[in-house]
C-alpha cells in the first residue's frame, strides 16, 4: 500500500454530533498514512478549507448532512474530498467509502487518492517544467553573448522551480565568477574551483544534491542556506539552486537543471565558435586587404551550393561585383571556376587556366583555389586570379 508520508488530511464533522465524532477515522488515518490529521467540526472545517486548502492532500466527511458535504464541496477546489458514510450525497465527490467497510479500508482508499494525486501533480509539474524548457531553448539559441545566456538560464530556473537562488558560475582562470545570478544586490563573490559544493561538481562532472548544506564536508561560507543542488555546465561552470529549507531538492529538480544547464553549455560553446569565427574573417579582411591580385572567398554551410561570400578591390575592378552573395552556379561565368569553386571542389591545392571577360575585354588568367578549414563553416576556399604566373 503507497505510504503517502507526510500527507496532510482534513478530517471534518458537522455540528451537533457527538464531540468523539470521527475520533475512529483519525486514529486510522494517523496510524496507517503517517500523515497530520486535522480534526474540524461544521463552519470551522469550512473556513480552515477556505484559508488552507491548498495545504492538505485530502478531506474526508464524516458527516450524514448534505449542508456539510455542499458547503466543503464549494471549497475544496482542487483538493480530493472523500465522504465516509453510506448515502451518495448530492454534490459530486471524489469518491464516497460505506461505513461497512470500516476505517482500515477508508484509510487505503485515502492513500490511494493522495498518490494519484500527487502522481497528477508531479506529471502537471513536468509539463510545465518542459514547457519553460521548450521557451527557454529557443531563447538560448538565439542568444548573442554570455550575458545573455546567463540571464535567459537562471530566468528557465527560477519560473520553472520556483526558487529565487539561483546562480550560473563560470570559470575564470582558477576562479569561479556569478555571471548570472537572483541573489540580492551585486555579488562579486569569487570562488576557487577546487572550493566548496560548486568546486565538488565541477572537479567530479557529477551533479550534487545537498540535504543540508550546515553538514556538508565542503561547506565554504557560512551563509543561510540548508539545501543545495549543484550541476556542471560542461567543463566551463556550475549551475546552482539553494534555498533555506532542508532537502528541498529531489532527482527531478536535478534532471531538469542537467537539461538546462546542456543548453548552456551549447550555447556557449556556439558563442566561442562564433568568436573563433570573427577571429578568422577579420584574418581575412586584412588578407584580402593586403594582396593586389584578385582574390575571392567561398563558403558552404548547412550542406548549401557555396556562396562568393567576399572578394577584394582587385577582383572587383577586373571583374566587377555583380557575383558577389550569389551561389557559385550563378557568381563565377567559367564551368572550370564552378567545378573548382562547387561543393565538389578540390580537397588540395589546385590551379587551372580560364579565359574569362573583364573589364577591358576577354584576358588569359590563372585561377588557383586553396581550401581551408574554419570554425563553424562546412567547406571553404580562397580563390586566387593572376596573369603570367605559374603556382605550384
Amino acid at each position: 500500500m503507497p505510504t503517502s508520508h507526510d500527507a496532510r488530511v482534513l478530517v471534518a464533522v458537522s455540528d451537533g454530533t457527538p464531540s468523539d465524532y470521527g475520533a475512529d477515522v483519525v486514529e486510522a488515518i494517523e496510524s496507517s498514512l503517517d500523515a497530520t490529521v486535522l480534526h474540524k467540526r461544521g463552519a470551522v472545517a469550512t473556513e480552515y478549507l477556505r484559508e488552507i486548502g491548498p495545504t492538505l492532500d485530502c478531506v474526508v466527511v464524516v458527516s450524514h448532512r448534505t449542508d456539510c458535504v455542499e458547503n466543503l464541496v464549494s471549497e475544496t477546489r482542487d483538493v480530493p474530498l472523500i465522504v465516509y458514510g453510506n448515502e451518495v450525497p448530492s454534490v459530486p465527490v471524489d469518491e464516497v467509502v460505506a461505513t461497512d467497510g470500516g476505517t482500515d479500508l477508508l484509510a487505503r482508499r485515502v492513500s490511494e487518492r493522495i498518490e494519484r494525486e500527487r502522481e497528477r501533480n508531479a506529471l502537471a509539474e513536468a509539463n510545465a517544467k518542459l514547457s519553460a524548457l521548450n521557451t527557454y531553448t529557443e531563447e538560448l539559441t538565439a542568444c548573442q553573448s554570455v550575458e545573455e545566456v546567463s540571464d535567459t538560464v537562471v530566468s528557465a530556473v527560477t519560473n520553472a522551480l520556483g526558487h529565487g537562488r539561483c546562480v550560473l558560475a563560470l570559470r575564470d582562470g582558477d576562479e569561479f565568477y556569478p555571471h548570472g545570478h537572483t541573489l540580492e544586490g551585486e555579488v562579486n563573490v569569487r570562488l576557487d574551483i577546487d572550493q566548496g559544493i560548486a568546486g565538488r561538481t565541477y572537479r567530479t562532472g557529477e551533479t550534487q544534491i545537498v540535504g543540508d548544506y550546515r553538514s556538508d564536508p565542503d561547506r565554504a561560507r557560512d551563509v543561510a542556506v540548508r539545501s543545495v543542488v549543484s550541476v556542471p555546465i560542461s567543463d566551463v561552470g556550475v549551475l546552482q539552486v539553494t534555498t533555506d529549507r532542508e532537502e528541498a531538492f529531489d532527482r527531478q529538480d536535478a534532471e531538469f537543471l542537467e537539461i538546462v544547464s546542456s543548453h548552456a553549455a551549447e550555447a556557449l560553446a556556439r558563442l566561442e565558435r562564433e568568436a573563433d569565427l570573427r577571429v578568422e574573417r577579420d584574418r581575412l579582411h586584412y588578407f584580402f586587404d593586403g594582396i593586389r591580385s584578385p582574390a575571392v572567398y567561398v563558403e558552404s554551410r548547412n550542406g548549401d551550393e557555396p556562396v562568393l561570400t567576399e572578394i577584394n578591390t582587385a577582383y572587383e575592378a577586373l571583374f566587377g561585383s555583380e557575383g558577389l552573395g550569389k551561389p557559385v552556379s550563378d557568381a563565377f561565368p567559367t564551368e572550370t571556376e564552378r567545378d573548382l569553386f562547387g561543393s565538389e571542389g578540390p580537397a588540395e591545392v589546385v590551379h587551372r587556366d580560364i579565359t574569362r571577360e573583364t573589364v577591358d575585354g576577354p584576358a588569359d588568367l590563372t585561377v588557383g583555389v586553396v581550401p581551408v578549414p574554419l570554425s563553424g563553416v562546412e567547406a571553404a576556399a580562397f580563390g586566387l586570379y593572376a596573369a603570367d604566373i605559374e603556382f605550384p
